[in-house]
């Protein structure tokens, strides 16, 4: 599954002053919920190699994985927002891992209304991407991940999510990584391929199934 994730990455190991040994390459998350179910996993996996970072914030977010706050980036105007800041204060990762895109195609069940529309989606990805450049030495794409209708809008309340738009911003986000020439892990195909019975609530996902979402990024980082 890996081998087709596999691109040259350019990065090169640094080495330790006074010593042979290779100090471990900075991985840092920008992502939403789902990133941070699968994140201890994921963190675990790439120790031998890697010291795993994510946005500050965690129980905070854990609170109410629905609400952008704190770990949870957000829409890609937020995630935008944040690079900038950070920007602003010349911090620099060694590899950045970015996702965005669930919280965009959010449908106000009053207004019946798209948080983000695709075409400000793109653009913000297109910025996005443009800070990142600046920011990090190596900066990969996480897929988006999808949802049934079915199940997550059987709920009486909150947002409303379809289908069609995920598979819409992921193919957005997908050509725009491939014009900026930054790797794209297909979290899209690789979870909605796994089966229907598969999550934990209405967007995120059992035990297992985040085990096996991180062993799918672990097994391309750990490529590098």
């Amino acid at each position: 599954m890996a081998q087709q994730f596999m691109l040259k990455t350019g990065l090169k190991p640094k080495k330790v002053a006074g010593g042979n040994r290779m100090e471990k390459q900075k991985i840092f998350v920008i992502g939403d919920s789902v990133s941070i179910h699968y994140g201890p996993y994921l963190k675990n996996m790439i120790k031998h190699k890697f010291d795993y970072d994510r946005k500050r914030g965690v129980e905070e977010a854990l609170e109410d994985l629905d609400k952008p706050v704190g770990a949870n980036a957000g829409d890609s105007g937020m995630v935008m927002d944040y690079l900038a800041e950070e920007h602003k204060k010349n911090i620099k990762f060694d590899i950045l891992l970015l996702n965005c895109g669930l919280h965009d195609a959010r449908v106000d069940r009053d207004l019946n209304k798209v948080q983000v529309e695709l075409e400000d989606y793109k653009m913000n990805l297109t910025k996005i991407i443009e800070i990142s450049k600046t920011m990090s030495n190596k900066t990969i794409w996480i897929g988006l991940t999808p949802v049934i209708d079915e199940i997550h809008n059987s709920r009486k309340e909150g947002v409303l999510r379809y289908s069609k738009d995920i598979y819409a911003y992921d193919i957005a986000a997908k050509e725009i990584m491939e014009q900026y020439n930054i790797p794209y892990i297909d979290m899209y195909n690789f979870t909605k391929n796994l089966g229907t019975d598969i999550y934990s609530d209405h967007v995120h996902f059992k035990e297992e199934i985040r085990q096996l979402q991180a062993k799918l990024i672990a097994d391309y980082l750990n490529l590098i």
